[in-house]
């Protein structure tokens, strides 16, 4: 790959091609998110009117809004991992030297993981016991609804593990530029 004028190396082209996979999925959840939103205010709005105004509710409404609410309070946590934004108590991180808040930091980043391969090991486990049981009112597999487990494990695991990759690359780079310094 070429750019500006001077060959880009194989390592670095495959970082950039990992992170523009990255960057797509989370724009790709971001909108599942935002049209799940306006189908979940919809449908509720359509019970709503549907119970009092007709005095006919829809028994399906509810289980629907349920279902995306499911998928989108996961899609949201994997975003939350993506943006590194999760509630985090950081002013006795910030009072360790950089060496050990690093330290600290990939360590809870990798109980971070361990929660996620735990998310995709377990429901992987409970998902065939519920597959084959089907929903009240749609009537699809349950399976869809457990399915948000793994699949959201493996999401928020990618993007720690994203996060893990950075932040010891730079720290390596931050410690080199001060050996640099130094001298």
């Amino acid at each position: 790959m070429i750019r500006d004028g001077t060959l880009v190396p194989s390592r670095e082209r495959k970082t950039v091609m990992i992170k523009r996979t990255l960057d797509t999925i989370e724009l790709a959840i971001k909108v599942i998110c935002r049209v799940f939103i306006v189908v979940i205010v919809a449908i509720l709005f359509y019970a709503v009117v549907m119970r009092y105004v007709f005095h006919r509710p829809p028994s399906w409404s509810i289980e629907l809004g349920r279902f995306l609410f499911i998928w989108m309070v996961i899609f949201t946590a994997v975003l939350v991992t993506r943006e590194q934004s999760h509630m985090q108590i950081t002013f006795l991180v910030n009072l360790l030297p950089k060496r050990l808040r690093f330290l600290w930091l990939t360590f809870s980043r990798v109980l971070m993981l361990g929660f996620c391969w735990l998310m995709i090991q377990q429901g992987l486990v409970i998902y065939p016991i519920v597959a084959s049981a089907a929903s009240p009112c749609l009537g699809i597999s349950m399976g869809w609804w457990y399915l948000s487990i793994p699949v959201g494990g493996l999401l928020m695991g990618v993007y720690i593990l994203e996060t893990i990759v950075k932040s010891i690359i730079d720290h390596v780079k931050m410690n080199s530029s001060e050996e640099k310094c130094i001298c």
